[in-house]
């Protein structure tokens, strides 16, 4: 490559309200992930607890657990 080739590659140096634009986007862009996580936090809280309740749903009326929902009946004998 020749010198200018080099240089026609090579970006222009952002002036200083560029710089400072694109660390306000960076900055709002984090932010944006943090409140997004919190509420995906929440979420997954939230479904945990549904999960527990319904364990203890479970539990009180003596269901069966899951793995056993397809299982044979036993044959009874009188």
């Amino acid at each position: 490559m020749t010198k200018s080739q080099t240089d026609t590659d090579m970006p222009e140096p952002l002036t200083e309200d560029q710089f400072k634009e694109s660390v306000q986007k960076i900055l709002m862009m984090q932010n944006n992930n943090d409140h997004n996580f919190k509420i995906l936090q929440y979420q997954i809280d939230d479904l945990r607890k549904q999960i527990q309740d319904l364990n203890e749903l479970r539990e009180v009326f003596h269901l069966p657990p899951p793995e056993n929902l397809n299982r044979k009946p036993f044959n009874e004998v009188d």
